[in-house]
């Protein structure tokens, strides 16, 4: 991953890269076709973040991928915003602080808005497992559209996704604690 050179903490941070693992397929016949739905993998699945200053990683709470065929044509994945951790800070006090205040009213308000989602508005197949994703990511209840890259792989019964970078802005959700967006900075 890149770590963005803009000198601000963009959303879910400047860059996320999900790395989705699911259990084998259910098959599914609704309305005469044929659908293949896949469970994610909570416990190998991660959300890895990285912003200009840290990064770290989020857990799944729980999340899917319908697949008609091979067209992925439903998603959607959870994301327990309560998992948060960082990865690049050796002082467990200071990382453990900046764990804190990213769950704290300041950022994501974990207390009252545990969760966070993607839910799948399209996929168009690009390549061989390559896919075009666009969809809403959903924080504090509030949803913003993002289009980004993934690959998409099926290996003994298996699915597997990752994606490259997406960048997100954390001040679409309306968060400017120390942001250069922040409209009212002395607040």
């Amino acid at each position: 991953m890149h770590v963005l050179s803009t000198g601000k903490f963009l959303l879910l941070f400047s860059l996320i890269g999900l790395f989705v693992f699911a259990t084998p397929p259910t098959k599914i016949r609704q309305d005469n076709q044929d659908f293949v739905y896949y469970s994610i993998d909570t416990t190998k699945s991660k959300l890895h973040w990285d912003c200009s200053l840290h990064k770290g990683n989020l857990n799944f709470l729980n999340g899917y991928l319908t697949f008609n065929g091979k067209e992925l044509v439903d998603a959607e994945l959870v994301v327990d915003m309560n998992s948060i951790t960082n990865t690049d800070i050796d002082n467990k006090l200071l990382q453990g602080t900046l764990e804190n205040v990213l769950k704290s009213i300041e950022f994501f308000r974990t207390e009252d808005y545990p969760e966070a989602r993607f839910k799948l508005h399209s996929a168009i197949k690009t390549g061989n497992n390559d896919y075009s994703l666009s969809g809403d990511f959903i924080i504090f209840e509030r949803d913003i559209c993002t289009d980004f890259e993934c690959n998409i792989s099926i290996s003994n019964d298996s699915l597997y996704i990752s994606t490259g970078p997406i960048i997100l802005d954390r001040s679409n959700w309306g968060i400017f604690y120390l942001s250069r967006n922040n409209l009212y900075p002395k607040e």
